[in-house]
């Protein structure tokens, strides 16, 4: 059996090689016959509107044709770098991490939220009725995101396991999805981040760590003022309410600020240290295998 599921992965690995020998035609990228692809997380998914009110403003100020589309899982995500079928991106942090190891994507863009809050803190969320200590979820059921989210993977399992705590994983996907399960009782505590205390009920057992907010990633081989008309479209998106409404759809974001990828190494310095053994608890480790190599130099 282990060497059928290795037979299988060595496949995906290949034909994922082979998709990746194609080659956008960087002189027609942006026209009609070759729009300028623009993917969006899982995370980000928006409502058809906002995703038509989004492309529009893309097109309108870039002056080229956009196919904006939300991809089926995070793996799927960064796939579509591997295989030409994106230019750009708008990614959860460890999606990023993987494809800037795996691909080279650049972070041009951050994304902020609020009163332009950059960061984020990962935290380990409990019903007000239920533990009072971390120590108390040692057995007991705790819900995460999955493997592509820091705050609702990476972080708290790192965080449990220097406390000495093996927990019973319960997966659900989505943050909000974790979240409901803990309101409902399904789990003891559950891994989100930190405004999902905000919900009635709920009281933060312990924070995990602070995140840095999401990248918008572009190819690297993107001609250069392609690259510059995208960003500058993104950074304009919230000028109008009807722009600021949108964004708020792209999982609370209220604009952008240009990217310091210093910002992003931190993180992944963390991983290097503490996420191998973190990554070995996940049957699908091996698509983030990656993270294990040192930080890519730009």
């Amino acid at each position: 059996m282990k060497n059928g599921i290795r037979l299988g992965i060595l496949s995906v690995l290949a034909a994922a090689s082979l998709a990746g020998c194609s080659r956008r035609d960087e002189a027609t990228v942006g026209s009609p016959e070759n729009p300028l692809v623009v993917v969006l997380s899982p995370a980000h998914a928006p409502s058809a509107g906002a995703l038509e009110f989004i492309k529009k403003h893309l097109e309108s100020a870039t002056a080229m044709a956009v196919r904006l589309e939300v991809a089926a899982t995070p793996a799927d995500t960064i796939k579509k770098f591997d295989a030409g079928l994106a230019d750009a991106g708008l990614v959860t942090v460890e999606e990023y991490l993987v494809a800037r190891e795996e691909f080279g994507v650049h972070a041009d863009l951050q994304a902020l939220r609020g009163d332009k809050l950059a960061d984020f803190e990962a935290v380990i969320l409990a019903r007000g009725d239920g533990p009072k200590s971390v120590e108390e979820l040692a057995g007991k059921k705790v819900g995460f995101v999955g493997p592509y989210s820091v705050s609702g993977f990476t972080l708290p399992c790192i965080f449990l396991d220097k406390a000495g705590l093996k927990p019973e994983r319960v997966y659900s996907g989505s943050h909000n999805a974790n979240v409901k399960k803990l309101e409902e009782g399904a789990v003891a505590a559950a891994a989100t981040y930190a405004r999902q205390a905000s919900r009635r009920g709920l009281k933060v057992l312990a924070v995990t760590g602070k995140v840095p907010n999401e990248p918008l990633i572009v190819r690297r081989s993107l001609a250069p003022e392609k690259r510059s008309m995208l960003v500058s479209a993104f950074l304009s998106l919230g000028g109008t309410p009807e722009g600021r409404k949108a964004l708020a759809e792209l999982a609370d974001i209220t604009g952008f600020r240009p990217a310091d990828e210093a910002v992003y190494k931190p993180l992944h310095d963390l991983l290097l240290a503490e996420g191998r053994s973190v990554y070995s608890l996940i049957p699908d480790g091996w698509q983030i295998k990656r993270l294990g190599q040192p930080y890519m130099p730009d």
